[in-house]
C-alpha cells in the first residue's frame, strides 16, 4: 500500500512539475528551503549509527467514541430537520347545541439546520533528492515499529495517512504527522467544537460540537422561536464528588435514563440505543463507589437512624470488577454501555476556581446512537469527488494532478511546488448531526480525585509527555578538502 501511495503522489508531483515549466499554471511560492524531518540523510531522526531494528512506540493516541459514528459523503450545505413537535386545541369553547362547530386543534412543527467545519493541515517542505539519501550502510534501515501511533484511528481519517511501512519513507512520514494532526483536531472537536472560534476569512471553521449539541434553548431554524420539545435534558452537578451521598451521582443517572426513556416511549422512537461517554479517569472512580451505591440505594438507614445496610465485600468487588472490564454501568437494572474519551472537555485546579490541585471535573453524556433502527448521531462530509468531474473539463489545465480528492470524497489534496522542492497539503470539511437531541442528556461538572492522573495524547494537557530530539547532529568526518579544527 505504501508503495502504491508514494507513486501516485510522485506521479502527480512530475505532472505538476511539468506544468511550471512550461507555465501552465501560476503555483503559490515555495520557500526553498526544505525544512522536512530526513529518516537516514543529514540530521535524521534514525541517523545514528548501529540502532536495534525494532523501534517501540511511546507516544500516546487518543480513544473514544468517534470510532462508533458513522460517516456518510453530502454535498448539501444547509439541511434542514424538521420535528413534529406538539398538538393543542385551538382554544375553541366546547359545542353547546348538537350542531354547533366544536372545537379543533393544531399541530406545531419545528426545524433544525448543521454546519459545516473547515480544517487544513499540511507536510513540511521536501525535496526530492534528499528523500532517499542514507548517510552510509552503518546506518539500520530495516526499521520496523512495534506499537501504533494512530491508536484506533477515526471514521473521518484518511487512508493517505495511515499507509503501511510508512517509517523509513519521508514522503509517507510526512503523510502519517498530516493524520495525526487531523485525528487531534478531530477528537476534542466532537465536544467542544464552536462555530464562534471561526476564521474572518473562512479558511478556518468549526462545527457545533456535542456541548453545543447537546443543550437547551432549542430554535426553529427559520424563525428562532423556542422548541422546548427538543431540548436535551441537561443536569448540573455543580462540583460535587462522585462519591457524594447528597446528591448522589447514581440518583442523576438513574433519573436521566428514567427521563430519556419516557420520552423514547411516549415519542415511538424506541428501540434507541444510548451510549454513555465519559472521560477514562472518571469512569473508574465512578466503579469504585457504584455496587455500594447501586446496592444500598435508598435504603441507609431505618427510621430511628440505625443503618439497614448489609453488604457483601465479594460482591462489591465483583461488580466493580465486571463493569470496569466490561465498559458499563448498572442503571436501572440495564446494563448501559460506556464508552471513554479522553477527547472531553476537563476541568482542573487552574482552569476552575471550584477544584484544588488533585481534583478534576468534567461532563458524563447519555447519547443516542439508533433510534427505531435508524442512526441518530452521525458525521457528515462535504463529497470533494462530486466536484472532480466538473473541474476535469477544464482542458489543457490537469486538475487530477494539481488536486485531487481521496477517501470516497472526504479529502481534498492539493501540491505546491517549486523546481524540486515541494509540500502537501490537505482539507476536509466535516459537520456532526444529532438528529434526536431531545434523546440526548448531559451531566455537568462532576468531580473526582484519582490517585494517578493518566497520561495525555493532548500537547496542551500538563499530562503530555515527550521528550528527545527533532533532528540529529551529524558525525563528523575528516578530509583533505574537509580539514577540522
Amino acid at each position: 500500500m505504501d508503495e502504491k501511495v508514494m507513486q501516485q503522489l510522485l506521479t502527480k508531483m512530475a505532472s505538476l512539475q511539468e506544468q511550471l515549466v512550461n507555465n501552465q499554471v501560476r503555483e503559490k511560492a515555495i520557500s526553498g528551503t526544505p525544512d522536512a524531518q530526513l529518516i537516514f540523510g543529514p540530521n535524521g531522526i534514525f541517523s545514528n549509527f548501529g540502532l536495534e531494528d525494532v523501534v517501540v512506540n511511546a507516544s500516546i493516541s487518543p480513544k473514544g467514541i468517534a470510532g462508533r459514528i458513522p460517516a456518510m459523503p453530502t454535498v448539501y450545505l444547509n439541511p434542514i430537520y424538521p420535528f413534529i413537535t406538539g398538538f393543542e386545541s385551538d382554544g375553541g369553547d366546547e359545542v353547546d347545541g348538537v350542531c354547533d362547530d366544536a372545537p379543533g386543534g393544531v399541530i406545531e412543527t419545528c426545524h433544525t439546520t448543521a454546519q459545516f467545519g473547515r480544517i487544513a493541515r499540511g507536510s513540511k517542505e521536501m525535496e526530492i533528492n534528499e528523500m532517499m539519501q542514507i548517510l552510509n550502510r552503518r546506518l539500520s534501515t530495516d526499521l520496523r515499529l512495534m506499537g501504533d501511533v494512530i491508536g484506533e484511528g477515526h471514521p473521518l481519517m484518511s487512508s493517505e495517512t495511515t499507509p503501511q511501512n510508512w517509517l523509513t519513507s519521508v514522503m509517507l512520514t510526512q503523510l502519517v504527522i498530516i493524520g495525526i494532526q487531523f485525528q487531534r483536531w478531530l477528537v476534542p472537536k466532537l465536544w467542544t467544537g464552536d462555530p464562534t472560534n471561526n476564521s474572518g476569512g473562512g479558511g478556518y471553521k468549526e462545527f457545533p460540537g456535542l456541548d453545543i449539541l447537546i443543550s437547551t434553548g432549542k430554535v426553529d431554524a427559520f424563525t428562532g422561536v423556542a422548541c422546548s420539545a427538543l431540548d436535551s435534558d441537561i443536569k448540573d452537578f455543580n462540583f460535587n464528588s462522585v462519591d457524594s451521598s447528597s446528591p448522589s451521582l447514581l440518583t442523576y443517572m438513574s433519573y436521566m435514563d428514567y427521563y430519556l426513556r419516557h420520552i423514547a416511549s411516549r415519542t415511538g422512537l424506541d428501540p434507541v440505543e444510548w451510549v454513555i461517554a465519559m472521560r477514562p479517569e472518571l469512569f473508574f472512580e465512578i466503579t469504585a463507589v457504584w455496587p455500594c451505591q447501586y446496592l444500598t440505594y435508598r435504603c441507609g438507614e431505618d427510621s430511628s437512624g440505625g443503618s439497614l445496610n448489609v453488604i457483601n465485600d465479594d460482591n462489591n468487588v465483583s461488580m466493580r470488577d465486571e463493569m470496569r472490564n466490561g465498559n458499563f454501568l448498572w442503571v436501572n437494572g440495564r446494563r448501559l454501555p460506556v464508552v471513554t474519551d479522553d477527547g472531553i472537555f476537563e476541568d482542573n485546579a487552574a482552569t476552575n476556581a471550584n477544584l484544588i490541585p488533585g481534583e478534576f471535573a468534567s461532563d458524563i453524556y447519555f447519547l443516542p446512537v439508533r433510534a427505531s433502527n435508524m442512526p441518530v448521531l452521525y458525521w457528515e462530509h462535504l463529497d470533494y469527488s462530486q466536484a472532480m468531474a466538473d473541474v476535469g473539463r477544464m482542458g489543457s489545465f490537469d486538475t487530477s494532478t494539481r488536486f485531487w480528492s481521496t477517501d470516497g470524497g472526504r479529502y481534498m489534496w492539493t501540491a505546491q511546488s517549486l523546481n524540486y522542492c515541494f509540500k502537501i497539503q490537505g482539507k476536509m470539511e466535516p459537520r456532526l448531526v444529532l438528529r434526536t437531541p431531545h434523546l440526548a442528556g448531559r451531566i455537568q461538572n462532576v468531580k473526582y480525585s484519582p490517585l494517578q492522573h493518566l497520561r495525555s495524547w493532548d500537547e496542551d494537557s500538563p499530562y503530555f509527555y515527550k521528550g528527545g530530539k527533532e533532528e540529529y547532529t551529524d558525525p563528523t568526518f575528516y578530509s583533505e578538502w574537509n580539514q577540522q579544527l
